[in-house]
């Protein structure tokens, strides 16, 4: 590569903190606040239940896919619907869940490393998710915040990352992305002309056929050597 590194861009859910903990921690919640304000639901369906429903609403919504905001709102919108309720009681019960949302524990290698990188690079955060990156308490990190959601597209497509390189005025060689996801984050980072880097904290074997990271690393520790080994 002829031209110098100037941006990273990093998926967040997996990449900065573990997702699964955070995102069942925030249904719990949800499922609390149903109880008590909209206990029909609740009497009716259990979580896991309420999840199913909702993922089984996506395959009919394909549409919706890159905003999953939306997503969730239509859930309840549908059990609005079924149990013949009015549509008070869905943005409250949003907001829990969002609120929640938030409150992610990061993965011990974030901190050191964002610090030392974001004095030497432009960090722009990329997501299909919907945290906010104020709200998680990392955003002092970050130059720009995108989401699928802004976009229209999903992280697996080149939109997000020509985005990234419109804000930041940098060629498509000039920027690095690291996320966990071999679709979202590795193919569709490429698919932008964009190297990418896998974080395989799991150390998963690679399971694409028709693309292979620029780079694999177990942890963040292990990012600065090999962006340094792409330049």
């Amino acid at each position: 590569m002829s031209q110098k590194i100037k941006v990273l861009s990093f998926d967040l859910d997996d990449t900065l903190w573990p997702c699964v903990p955070t995102i069942e921690r925030a249904e719990e919640l949800l499922y609390q606040w149903l109880s008590e304000h909209v206990p029909l639901i609740t009497q009716r369906y259990t979580k896991l239940q309420l999840r199913e429903k909702r993922k089984h609403l996506l395959t009919a919504h394909v549409d919706l896919a890159h905003d999953l905001t939306r997503q969730r709102i239509l859930s309840f919108e549908k059990l609005a619907l079924e149990f013949n309720t009015t549509h008070a009681w869905i943005q409250p019960a949003f907001d829990v869940f969002h609120e929640a949302r938030q409150q992610v524990t990061l993965f011990d290698d974030v901190k050191p490393v964002l610090d030392k990188l974001c004095d030497r690079y432009q960090l722009v955060s990329v997501t299909n998710g919907n945290a906010s990156t104020i709200k998680t308490g990392i955003d002092h990190w970050f130059d720009f915040a995108l989401n699928s959601e802004m976009i229209g597209k999903q992280k697996s497509e080149p939109d997000i990352y020509q985005q990234v390189q419109k804000l930041t005025q940098v060629d498509a060689q000039q920027m690095v992305h690291i996320g966990d996801h071999p679709l979202q984050d590795v193919s569709g980072a490429k698919s932008a002309g964009v190297y990418a880097i896998w974080l395989n904290r799991l150390q998963q074997n690679w399971p694409l056929e028709d693309c292979v990271p620029d780079a694999t690393i177990v942890n963040l520790h292990e990012l600065p050597d090999a962006i340094n080994r792409l330049a």
